[in-house]
């Protein structure tokens, strides 16, 4: 239910007459279906967003630093997502990156967001809308493994962060 508010805040937001803003709608979008890190999201480039596949838009999430390689990897975007990206770069005009501003900024865009959807605030930040693309996917079905290669986790780092995900399908009472 609170991604349907965050998701219906952030489109409001879109369509605000006075001020339309496509920008948390994109970033919200782009966080619950990808499951992308701060830092992964804020070293995306335009041109690492693909509108052009016949099957829908692409985010390919690279890394400079050779070690890191591994975890590059290419994810499927939303049905829609290309015409709301086409929208957010014609009020943006971003050019070296997909967001050109700080991540700290990105966070109270997020806050912003949230409050509006009637949240508690900073309900929606990255390490919250991560948490829920992965449980939302494993919830659905995704096979584990493919889930963690979709995240970019370590096999040791996925052992613990499949224990956060089972605590919080766990019911509380």
């Amino acid at each position: 239910a609170e991604v349907d508010q965050l998701l219906a805040a952030a489109e409001s937001m879109r369509t605000d007459p006075r001020e339309p803003d496509a920008r948390p709608l994109l970033l919200i979008t782009l966080l619950l279906s990808t499951g992308l890190k701060k830092s992964e999201c804020m070293a995306l480039t335009p041109s690492d967003i693909d509108t052009t596949e016949a099957d829908g838009a692409t985010v390919f999430v690279r890394y400079d630093s050779a070690r890191k390689r591994h975890k590059e990897r290419r994810l499927r975007l939303p049905a829609g997502f290309d015409g709301l990206f086409e929208e957010y770069k014609s009020q943006y005009r971003p050019v070296s990156h997909l967001f050109e501003c700080t991540a700290r900024n990105l966070e109270y865009v997020l806050d912003i967001a949230s409050r509006r959807a009637g949240l508690p605030p900073r309900r929606a930040c990255f390490e919250v809308l991560r948490y829920t693309c992965a449980w939302r996917d494993l919830r659905g079905g995704m096979d584990p493994d493919r889930l963690r290669l979709k995240l970019g986790i370590s096999e040791i780092t996925w052992a613990d962060t499949l224990k956060r995900l089972d605590r919080l399908n766990t019911p509380i009472l």
